[in-house]
C-alpha cells in the first residue's frame, strides 16, 4: 500500500531558517552552497547499487550498512553512513535515519519509505541506483561540455590584458622617441591601457562590489525566483526540466504511487524555484480533480509532447508506461542537446575572442610598419 508523503517545505532557502532581507543577511551565507550539501549523485548509486545487492541476497538492512560503511562508500557518505548505522542499529526506519542524517536528498529518503512500506527496499534501490547513475551522467555530460569553452575563455582573455598592459605600453616609449604618430587603432587601446593602469585598483573594487551585489541578490527569494526563470527562457534548459520530471515521474509511478502522490516528491528533485512553484500548484489542481495532463498545459515550459501523451496514458490508464516512453525520448534528446551545446559555443567563443586578440595584434603591427617606412 502506497503511503502519502508528508507535505514538503518550500526550498527556497535553508528549511531551518526564515527568509531574511537581501540587505540584513550574514556575509558567510554568500559562501555556503545554493542548496542544502547532499551526498553526490554518484556516490549515492553505488551506494543503492551495493544496498541493492546485499538486501536482494536476504541480508538485513542493519548487516546490510555495516558492511557497506566498511567499503569506502565516498567522501560524503564515509562522514554520514556510521551515524545512520547507529539509528537503524537501534529500530529506527532506514528512510527516517537517512533523513535525519540530513545527507541525502528529501526524493530519495521519501522513496526508501516507499520501498519500505510496500515491502520492496531491494528492487527500490536498484532503481534509485539506475536514477542517480543516469543524473551523474548527465551532470558530467554537462560539466565536461563547458570545461573547455570555459578555458579557452580565460587563456585568451589573459593575453588580452596581458597585450593591453605591458606590450601596448612599450611600444608607446619607442613612438614617443621617433616622433612618428601612431595609428588610431593603437592610440585608442594605449588610452584604454593608460586608464586601467591608472584606476586599477578601483576597476578592481568596482567588479567586485558589482559581483558581490549580484551574489546577494541571486541569494534572495526574489532573486532565485528571477534567476531561475531567465534559466527556463534557454531552449536546453527546459529539456533538462522535461528530462527530471519524467524520469523521477517513472520511477514513483513504477512504485505504484498515483500521480497525485507522486508530484510532491518530485517537486524535491528539482533544483528550480518556479518548476518547484508550478508542481506545488499542479499538485493542488489534482487534488481538486482535474487530469494531469490538463494541470501541465497552463506550464509553457512543459513540452506539449509530455502534455499529448499524458492525456493518451492517462485516459487509457497506461500513463506509467507513457511516462516511461517520454523519459526515455528526453533522456537522448537531452544528451544530443548538450552535444550540440558544446559544438556551438566552441567556435562562437573562439571566434569572438579570436576577433578581439586580431584587434589588439593589429594595433601592435600596424606602428611597426609606419616606424620602417619612416626609416
Amino acid at each position: 500500500m502506497p503511503i502519502v508523503p508528508k507535505p514538503l517545505q518550500p526550498r527556497f532557502g535553508a528549511q531551518d531558517s526564515p527568509s531574511v532581507p537581501i540587505w540584513h543577511r550574514d556575509i558567510k551565507s554568500l559562501f555556503r552552497p545554493r542548496y542544502t550539501a547532499k551526498t553526490p549523485f554518484r556516490e549515492l548509486s553505488v551506494f543503492c547499487r551495493k544496498l541493492s545487492f546485499l538486501l536482494g541476497a536476504g541480508i538485513p538492512i542493519k548487516s546490510a550498512l555495516s558492511i557497506v560503511s566498511e567499503q569506502s562508500p565516498g567522501r560524503v557518505l564515509a562522514k554520514i553512513l556510521p551515524g545512520l548505522t547507529g539509528r537503524v542499529a537501534q529500530g529506527e526506519s532506514f528512510s527516517n535515519a537517512a533523513k535525519a542524517s540530513r545527507g541525502f536528498p528529501e526524493f530519495f529518503c521519501g522513496f526508501v519509505s516507499i520501498g519500505e512500506t510496500t515491502a520492496r527496499l531491494p528492487q527500490v534501490m536498484e532503481q534509485l541506483a539506475d536514477f542517480y547513475e543516469t543524473q551523474a551522467e548527465t551532470r558530467d555530460e554537462l560539466t565536461a561540455a563547458l570545461v573547455y569553452p570555459v578555458a579557452v575563455t580565460i587563456m585568451m582573455l589573459g593575453v588580452i590584458v596581458l597585450a593591453v598592459t605591458f606590450v601596448l605600453p612599450g611600444y608607446s616609449r619607442i613612438f614617443d622617441t621617433s616622433g612618428v604618430e601612431l595609428p588610431a587603432m593603437t592610440r585608442g587601446l594605449l588610452r584604454v591601457s593608460e586608464f586601467m593602469a591608472a584606476r586599477f585598483i578601483v576597476i578592481m573594487i568596482g567588479f567586485f562590489t558589482i559581483f558581490l551585489g549580484v551574489l546577494f541578490f541571486a541569494q534572495s527569494d526574489k532573486g532565485r525566483r528571477i534567476f531561475d526563470g531567465l534559466y527556463l527562457r534557454f531552449s536546453i534548459t527546459r529539456l533538462g526540466v522535461n528530462f527530471r520530471l519524467t524520469q523521477s515521474l517513472h520511477l514513483l509511478l513504477l512504485a505504484g504511487l498515483p500521480v497525485s502522490q507522486a508530484l510532491p516528491f518530485t517537486e524535491t528533485v528539482m533544483d528550480n524555484v518556479k518548476v518547484q512553484a508550478d508542481l506545488a500548484r499542479i499538485s493542488a489542481q489534482l487534488k481538486m480533480g482535474k487530469p494531469f495532463w490538463e494541470t501541465m498545459t497552463k506550464v509553457g515550459y512543459i513540452d506539449p509532447l509530455l502534455t499529448g501523451l499524458s492525456r493518451v496514458g492517462e485516459e487509457a490508464g497506461r500513463l506509467p508506461q507513457t511516462i516511461e516512453k517520454c523519459q526515455a525520448y528526453y533522456a537522448q534528446a537531452y544528451r544530443r542537446a548538450i552535444k550540440r551545446l558544446n559544438k556551438l559555443v566552441e567556435p562562437i567563443i573562439t571566434l569572438i575572442l579570436g576577433l578581439g586578440l586580431g584587434v589588439i595584434m593589429l594595433a601592435i603591427i600596424l606602428p611597426t610598419f609606419e616606424l620602417a617606412m619612416v626609416m
